[in-house]
């Protein structure tokens, strides 16, 4: 267990518009002496997702400054990770205007690189054929790029 210091505030102006996400750099204080395979001296990232229900839809863990491929998984076996990332943000006055909903708003916050397409339907809580279908949108938009890795 890990304890991370967030400011209610600062939650609340997250979610605001559906997500708010939390990065956290650490290191373990007290590895094992005793397992020599004890990596938790170095530093590594922790990602926090939370809706506007105040529900933790997503945790990810990792060494470094971003996930592996291996940390990523693919769907299936030999199978392709596609990762979206936001090619242009976007203030949250876009959704005022309309220019986004607040949910497309939401699934771009949660297109940090750190997610593939399928995380990105599971932490937002929706069907993936939405996601697909919000993903199209938002890069006809100029918004988000999806990344192909095999």
């Amino acid at each position: 267990m890990i304890p991370i210091k967030v400011d209610k505030d600062e939650i609340r102006q997250g979610i605001e518009l559906g997500m708010y996400t939390k990065e956290y750099k650490h290191v373990n204080p007290y590895p094992d002496p005793q397992d020599p395979d004890d990596a938790s001296v170095n530093e590594h990232t922790i990602y926090v997702y939370i809706d506007e229900n105040y529900n933790v839809t997503g945790v990810k863990s990792f060494y470094g400054e971003s996930p592996s491929l291996d940390d990523l998984e693919a769907s299936q076996e030999g199978g392709e990770v596609r990762v979206p990332i936001v090619v242009k943000e976007v203030p949250a006055m876009a959704v005022q205007l309309g220019m986004l909903s607040q949910e497309e708003f939401k699934v771009l916050k949660i297109c940090d690189g750190m997610n593939t397409v399928e995380q990105v339907a599971e932490i937002a809580q929706k069907p993936m054929d939405e996601i697909e279908s919000m993903m199209e949108n938002l890069r006809e938009k100029g918004l988000v790029k999806v990344i192909k890795r095999t």
